[in-house]
């Protein structure tokens, strides 16, 4: 019996991780990528001894991972080392203190009493209820629902179970006192792009990945995690075509049809992995809704000529007014006066990705995505690097400018030009209640039988891990549907 042939459009994580469970399964496994080698976002530069990871810079919940392997029959250690952070992160205030968030719990609870009386306490409830939210919500990661799903009682009482109704932001205010706290536990709806005052209460599901199963490095890098995928997609035969960008999808009796370079190629069933916006609007031709979009962001990447003491290997620099920080992103649509931002050195704990005695600095500046943006980054840029370097500079003692050997930057219309990505909006779709769990658009599309999506704009959401369970959730319903 023949195998049951299927196209990936996209090799990003999703489509790298779809690639292989199908593979796994018997499937007859193509990947179309239009860049020329795997990863997506998740990707790699390379110059003068610098490796520099370009997007995801951690990994949490390790057993998303695992079970991505595990399915194939695979052990994740295998593949990839993973080595979990002594200090997980370091939050620099504006107003000169600094938080250190550790692997061990009670070291993180010394420093909250340092900042707020009582603040272990408020910690361990803080814990015990983001334990409870991950509990209720992890199941619900594997699943594909639709808006009709809502006339399910069963899920009736989800949406008290895990605060569908409250912010991120409200959530922490029961238990903290302080902005300042607040801010430090809430700050992770940055990383799905998304304000904490708009992020439903559910997503500090990431909060407690982050103090509970604590945060990973992979040696070698984070490129590791596609190339990882690749291998084992490779291994059970699936085949890669690079530098081949479809251009199209469309139906043809019961067949999906691509378009690549003028020719149409059939087969049975297609798993797009580009970004769900521009598959609809580019590849499918349709129009889409007016979605809510993820923030974009600023990157750079320099490579250092010596190593430097006073950062951890993630750290945030939190601006003097955080609410107008993210007020003037999301809400006004410019480019931040006053920027917060993340700087990851990952040559702290995995030296091998720089020459000897020099150092990594990968600086992310969250800014509006290019959806009615006010004003072009370019009007901003010097002056946003500038408070940027001063502030990274203050606190190393020594200024970085002159002991740049190598530097790469990516600019939000970047994500449009290289990854298709609409409005170089990050993250992809926001994360907001209206466009979470059965209001996020499914894994399969509803006017052509055979068509699937994985990825950070379809259910379940955005994030290494959850990318990885949207590909169980297309590899069930393509299995399911052979």
């Amino acid at each position: 019996m023949a195998k049951k042939r299927i196209a990936i459009v996209g090799a990003g994580v999703g489509g790298l991780a779809l690639a292989a469970r199908l593979a796994s399964r018997g499937f007859s496994v193509e990947v179309f990528e239009k860049l020329s080698r795997p990863g997506g976002r998740n990707n790699i530069i390379e110059d003068k001894g610098f490796k520099f990871d370009t997007g995801p810079s951690f990994v949490l919940m390790p057993d998303f991972f695992e079970e991505v392997f595990s399915y194939c029959g695979e052990c994740l250690k295998d593949y990839l080392n993973l080595v979990p952070l002594d200090v997980s992160y370091k939050i620099f205030y504006a107003d000169g203190d600094c938080l250190s968030v550790y692997r061990d719990s009670q070291k993180t609870k010394d420093e909250l009493e340092r900042i707020e009386k009582e603040g272990s306490l408020a910690y361990d409830k803080l814990i015990k209820e983001t334990s409870r939210i991950y509990k209720e919500v992890k199941p619900l990661l594997y699943k594909c629902f639709t808006s009709r799903a809502l006339l399910n009682p069963h899920y009736w009482g989800l949406i008290k179970k895990i605060n569908a109704l409250e912010s991120y932001w409200n959530l922490a205010k029961r238990y903290f006192k302080s902005d300042k706290l607040c801010y430090a536990f809430t700050f992770e709806a940055m990383f799905i792009g998304v304000s904490p005052f708009d992020a439903p209460a559910f997503y500090s599901v990431i909060t407690y990945a982050d103090h509970v199963q604590k945060i990973y490095h992979p040696i070698g890098g984070m490129y590791q995690i596609p190339l990882a995928l690749e291998r084992l997609a490779k291994k059970f035969g699936a085949e890669f075509h690079y530098d081949s960008e479809i251009k199209e999808i469309k139906k043809s009796g019961n067949s999906v049809i691509l378009g690549l370079e003028g020719k149409g190629l059939e087969f049975e069933r297609v798993a797009v992995n580009a970004d769900y916006a521009y598959t609809k609007s580019t590849l499918l031709k349709r129009r889409i809704p007016g979605y809510d979009y993820s923030c974009s962001v600023y990157l750079i990447y320099l490579g250092l000529k010596k190593k430097f003491t006073g950062l951890a290997h993630h750290n945030l620099f939190f601006a003097k007014d955080l609410k107008n920080n993210l007020r003037q992103i999301f809400k006004e649509k410019t480019t931040p006066q006053d920027p917060s931002f993340y700087v990851h050195v990952p040559t702290l704990t995995d030296p091998t990705l720089a020459p000897a005695g020099k150092d990594i600095f990968y600086i992310l500046i969250p800014v509006p995505n290019l959806d009615r943006t006010k004003e072009n980054i370019s009007e901003r840029e010097e002056q946003l690097r500038k408070i940027v370097f001063d502030a990274i500079s203050s606190k190393l003692g020594e200024r970085i400018e002159p002991l740049i050997e190598a530097e790469h930057r990516f600019y939000p219309q970047d994500f449009i030009t290289r990854y298709n990505i609409k409005y170089g909006a990050t993250f992809g779709l926001a994360h907001t209640l209206k466009q979470s769990a059965f209001f996020r658009p499914a894994n399969y599309d509803s006017k052509i039988k055979g068509l699937y999506f994985v990825g950070a704009s379809t259910q379940p959401g955005g994030g290494l891990p959850v990318v990885i369970a949207s590909s169980r959730i297309a590899a069930d319903l393509i299995v399911k549907g052979s």
